[in-house]
């Protein structure tokens, strides 16, 4: 499977429909397919081949359903020379007409028509039976952590249908999929970063995204130890909802174990001049991690900094540390 060096510039954060796609147009041959979403992947490809006229999506938000609804439109488009639009509940039941034509209908975002009851849900309900009846194509996408009860019942004549689920990514998976989206966004990423990422970062597709167009403001080239920790403070806000995550307190920690390795300086001063200077942190920060006001913060590690320009042996210690941080952080 070929990978993009770069992708079109956008504006905000994309759904993960948008990056997952290792080449501009969204087909399957660029699709990374991945254990969690297999399943949901082969029902895509037999509608598409039109052996499955009634398919249902259904996963949780962020991993990649309406991926495949723009995969199948692709395939659809460039196999059969029809051209139909993935279109969301909401627009379709607002406007029935627009796919109502002879074609496939691909409809994202079903359950929000389930949760509002009433009108909307019995108006999408006789569209669908008027479909099935018909024999029309109908690819629908939920979002919900499974297949319930409910939506199993709501599907018109449900044994024509085929439900298949899309769960999210686990964390082997999620180093798969950060190197597929690392490389269509032009980034080189080192598997330390990529594991503390997949490891530790919570969210779903688009809170990686994000993660990633992030880096990609700040360079391309993630690969050896003092980069790889710089990512870690740039991306220190993306791993917040993990409570286990403290890069300070990791650095801090790291310097008091292995001070006597580092006893021609003080490791201390060592660790705020790493976590100022080096993984860019703030000054506030730390000096809140460290117990101490931010100007002393600033003056240690300033005068840290000022010693490395004629002392090689200090400088090999700073690389050192950054070392024993970064393996710390990905041995977690």
């Amino acid at each position: 499977m070929g990978l993009l060096n770069k992708t079109e510039t956008v504006a905000s954060v994309p759904k993960l429909s948008q990056v997952l796609f290792v080449r501009k147009e969204s087909s399957f041959n660029s699709l990374a397919a991945l254990p969690s979403n297999v399943e949901a992947i082969e029902a895509a490809l037999m509608f598409s081949a039109g052996l499955n006229p009634f398919v249902a999506l259904v996963g949780p938000s962020g991993w990649g359903k309406t991926h495949l609804l723009h995969a199948v439109a692709h395939r659809l488009a460039h196999d059969l020379y029809v051209l139909p639009e993935p279109i969301s509940v909401c627009d379709y039941l607002s406007n029935p007409s627009r796919g109502e034509s002879a074609g496939p209908l691909l409809l994202d975002d079903v359950q929000e028509a389930m949760g509002k009851g009433g009108r909307m849900k019995m108006a999408l309900r006789l569209n669908l039976e008027r479909r099935v009846k018909c024999g029309k194509p109908t690819l629908l996408a939920f979002t919900s952590p499974k297949a319930s009860r409910a939506l199993r019942a709501y599907l018109p004549s449900a044994r024509d249908w085929t439900i298949a689920t899309m769960g999210a990514a686990e964390p082997a998976e999620r180093v798969l999929l950060l190197h597929q989206m690392s490389a269509a966004e032009g980034l080189a990423l080192s598997p330390r970063l990529s594991k503390v990422i997949a490891d530790h970062m919570l969210g779903n597709g688009r809170t990686l995204a994000g993660a990633l167009k992030r880096l990609r403001l700040s360079g391309t080239n993630w690969l050896d130890s003092n980069a790889t920790l710089r990512a870690f403070g740039l991306l220190d806000p993306f791993f917040a909802d993990n409570g286990s995550w403290d890069l300070k307190h990791k650095v801090l920690k790291v310097a008091e174990q292995h001070k006597a390795q580092f006893s021609k300086v003080s490791a201390s001063d060592l660790a705020l001049y790493t976590m100022l200077h080096e993984a860019g942190l703030s000054e506030v920060d730390v000096a809140h991690a460290k117990g101490i006001e931010p100007a002393e913060a600033y003056l240690r590690a300033s005068r840290f900094k000022s010693q490395l320009a004629d002392s090689e042996p200090t400088r090999a210690y700073v690389r050192q540390f950054i070392d024993l941080v970064v393996d710390e952080l990905a041995r977690d």
